[in-house]
């Protein structure tokens, strides 16, 4: 942790400390008790620097735990466990300093301390998924810069406005329809703003545009089948997540070849689960493969925006190429 982040938690509970010394000599005034600040001072900072002391146990838990059902359950014995001990704990270490039972009455409220633990664990939770965000924003970032530069590669550009170049002699309209694709997919990628998640249908749209140059420049070695049920069509996805799955195949597994190639995108709503593949039926991955910039950065996007609710599957396809699934959460 660092110092500065420290500083601010110690300084927090030192806060509340303050605060409740205060009231303490309020309410004891109101009940006709009296109360020094320097009695009112070790009573506050026992009781709060007794859950300072628990609070990284409680944040423990509470990513073990998570704040969803089944397993948040567990909180309710954890959050009764914990305030008994520190209820116990720091009562005796004020008995045997001399306090009376009456005056460490405030410190033994047990709703406070339930009411403390439950602020533990929703200031935990509210802390991470922030965190999780803006590195998930960081990562769309990186992914978007990283699609702009390939994409402005000179061999790419060089490929798609030379099939242009010749088409524009026999095809005028197939000629069109490629500089339109090379535009839309580049306004695509600078205009997208910093939306994290855009519907399959829209992700499906973008890979089609990049197909349709890549279909001009390989002609008729490059096949496409795109089989996605219609029920996934409306299913949330992270923007650009098949760009670089897609660009691999047709790299490793279609220009390579003289003879013609197909490239397969299929999706399929699975329980609560989206499944995403994208097959080829080219020779497959080398068993000294090892995973590129593309594949890596999209493992980081979604574990940061699915948490253990995802996973990325590399196998062999039914054509005997290489197939990746993508496996996330089914929302829409």
């Amino acid at each position: 942790m660092k110092p500065r982040t420290t500083a601010i938690i110690i300084a927090g509970w030192t806060l509340l400390a303050l605060l409740f010394a205060a009231q303490l000599r309020v309410d004891a005034s109101y009940a006709g008790r009296t109360i020094s600040m320097p009695q009112a001072l070790v009573l506050s900072f026992a009781g709060w620097y007794g859950w300072a002391l628990l609070s990284p146990l409680v944040i423990i838990l509470t990513r073990r735990l998570g704040t969803r059902a089944p397993k948040a359950v567990l909180h309710i014995p954890a959050m009764l466990l914990l305030t008994f001990v520190k209820v116990a704990v720091t009562t005796e270490i004020l008995r045997r300093a001399g306090f009376s039972p009456r005056n460490t009455f405030s410190i033994a409220n047990v709703p406070l301390n339930l009411v403390t633990y439950a602020a533990i664990v929703a200031a935990t939770h509210g802390v991470d998924t922030w965190r999780r965000g803006r590195e998930a924003n960081e990562l769309l970032m990186q992914a978007r810069m990283d699609l702009l530069t390939s994409q402005l590669q000179p061999h790419f550009l060089f490929n798609a406005l030379h099939s242009i170049a010749e088409l524009m002699h026999s095809d005028v309209d197939a000629a069109d329809r490629a500089l339109t694709r090379v535009s839309e997919l580049l306004r695509a990628t600078l205009d997208a703003g910093r939306r994290q998640e855009i519907p399959l249908a829209d992700e499906l749209s973008l890979a089609e545009r990049y197909l349709d140059i890549e279909q001009i420049r390989l002609g008729a070695r490059l096949r496409t089948r795109i089989d996605v049920e219609a029920s996934t069509r409306d299913a949330l996805v992270p923007m650009f997540i098949l760009q670089p799955i897609v660009e691999n195949a047709v790299r490793h597994a279609i220009a390579p070849r003289s003879e013609p190639g197909m490239i397969e995108i299929s999706a399929r709503h699975q329980g609560d689960a989206l499944r995403i593949e994208v097959a080829d039926d080219g020779g497959g991955f080398a068993t000294d493969a090892v995973e590129g910039v593309g594949l890596t950065n999209t493992r980081a996007r979604l574990a940061h925006l699915y948490g253990d609710k995802q996973r990325v599957d590399i196998a062999r396809s039914e054509a005997g190429g290489a197939s990746i699934s993508l496996v996330l959460p089914f929302r829409t």
